[in-house]
């Protein structure tokens, strides 16, 4: 009876959550709406950090080259 009992739970605990939700649509769409605008700029500051990176990583490398190649001559 267990596991009955925590599907049972979990079916009124979601019913409770998608009526709360219904009740408050106005107010969770607001907090929705500044959710997206907080997570692309999350996203858009790791793609910022790993873009230097690269060019931090390329630039080493051509000078890793340049030096290498003068020692070279």
């Amino acid at each position: 009876m267990r596991g009955y009992g925590e599907v049972l739970v979990g079916l009124l605990l979601a019913a409770l959550g998608v009526a709360g939700i219904w009740y408050f649509r106005v107010d969770v769409l607001t907090i929705i709406k500044g959710v997206i605008g907080i997570f692309v700029l999350l996203i858009g500051a790791v793609f910022l950090m790993i873009g230097v990176s690269d060019v931090r990583e390329k630039d080493e490398d051509e000078l890793e080259m340049e030096s290498t190649m003068e020692e070279g001559e």
